[in-house]
């Protein structure tokens, strides 16, 4: 295996694909990046970390075929660090080692056989549809923050995709909050598809999407593929039954504020610095023109912000007890310089939601006193 290659390009791909590299495994081998030489087309890398695998081709001159599993941490940091020049990268396959030299640089990396790494999973389409990468992206960063960590709750660790006729949604939940969002489309449909995406899949993919781009969703009974940029991502999907999350999307609301969204993030964020000794709840409270925060039954002190708003419906006092984390997570996502925020009573969620655009919802569950 011989081939000649730009560090930028090498390094672009190797940051690519080690997205879905295992950190941790009981299998050495799937911390390493698995390169192919093929003449007339470049470089293969791949990742598999049994979750995802990420396939990038990345155009090189190889003067002999072959392939090695390096390990992708070290190669990563030597790469990134070569300077921007051509790299010359032979593997003695006995030895199972890699030379890589740059001008006066030299590296020798051992690395792992080939025929060991897992391939790929083969999605068996079922269903397939494009969308706008920006599309797409934009509504996995805006809820991909809501996604449970509670692994005795497995359809929780995820979101749950929703394709429906001219509409692409994605829900996720910790049952103490719940994130919707969703976007219209050109894709027509007779039935709704739905499945669950692990929680690592809607982080990894969000930051890899970029662009105008079209995406390509080919859809199997286990796995999904992505296809984007000349990337290859594929993902399992996670099985269970995802809650009736229609059941808890709140209906008349009583009383509607307007709010400068930066300012409530500044101000969540200082009465936090009191709640979060103790609880981090904090207490939301509206009066005709303003809206009061308060930290609840802080041991270590008090703090008190209030904000001017603009309210719609019952202008009677309003009054919610919620954790600051949750409200503080959605107006850092939120790009609006307005925010909805809806109330029905102090026992039911707090909605938040946009005030350009209906395609996004968040609920916050309030906190009684005691629990």
């Amino acid at each position: 295996m011989f081939f000649n290659i730009l560090q930028s390009k090498f390094n672009k791909g190797i940051q690519i694909v080690q997205k879905a590299v295992s950190s941790k495994s009981t299998l050495p081998i799937l911390t390493g990046i698995y390169l192919q030489a093929v003449k007339n087309k470049g470089v293969r890398l791949v990742s598999n970390n049994l979750e995802i695998g990420i396939e990038y081709w990345v155009k090189a001159e190889v003067k002999e075929e072959g392939s090695i599993v390096l390990p992708a941490n070290q190669l990563s940091n030597i790469v990134r660090e070569l300077p921007s020049a051509e790299i010359i990268l032979k593997v003695e396959l006995e030895k199972q080692q890699a030379n890589l030299k740059c001008l006066n640089s030299e590296f020798v990396l051992k690395g792992f056989q080939a025929d060991e790494f897992p391939k790929l999973p083969e999605v068996k389409v079922e269903k397939n549809f494009k969308v706008k990468v920006s599309a797409f992206k934009k509504m996995l960063e805006e809820v991909k923050f809501s996604v449970s960590s509670d692994q005795t709750q497995p359809s929780l660790t995820g979101g749950l995709m929703l394709l429906e006729d001219n509409k692409t949604s994605m829900v996720t939940t910790n049952t103490y909050r719940l994130a919707y969002s969703w976007f219209k489309n050109d894709n027509t449909q007779d039935e709704e598809i739905s499945f669950i995406l692990p929680g690592v899949t809607l982080n990894e993919l969000s930051n890899l999407l970029d662009g105008e781009e079209e995406l390509e969703l080919l859809i199997g009974d286990s796995y999904v593929c992505f296809n984007f940029n000349e990337i290859i991502f594929i993902s399992r999907l996670i099985e269970g039954d995802f809650p009736n999350f229609r059941e808890v999307l709140p209906g008349q609301y009583k009383s509607r504020v307007k709010v400068d969204r930066k300012e409530l993030l500044k101000a969540a964020r200082r009465v936090s610095l009191i709640a979060r000794l103790n609880s981090n709840v904090i207490s939301l409270k509206t009066t005709e023109e303003q809206l009061h925060i308060k930290p609840v039954d802080s041991e270590f002190g008090d703090a008190h912000e209030i904000l001017e708003i603009e309210i719609e419906g019952n202008k009677e006092g309003q009054n919610i007890d919620i954790d600051a984390g949750y409200l503080i997570d959605v107006l850092n996502v939120l790009n609006d310089d307005v925010v909805l925020l809806e109330f029905i009573s102090s026992i039911n969620p707090l909605t938040v939601s946009k005030s350009t655009e209906d395609d996004y919802i968040y609920l916050i569950m309030p906190i009684r006193p005691g629990a």
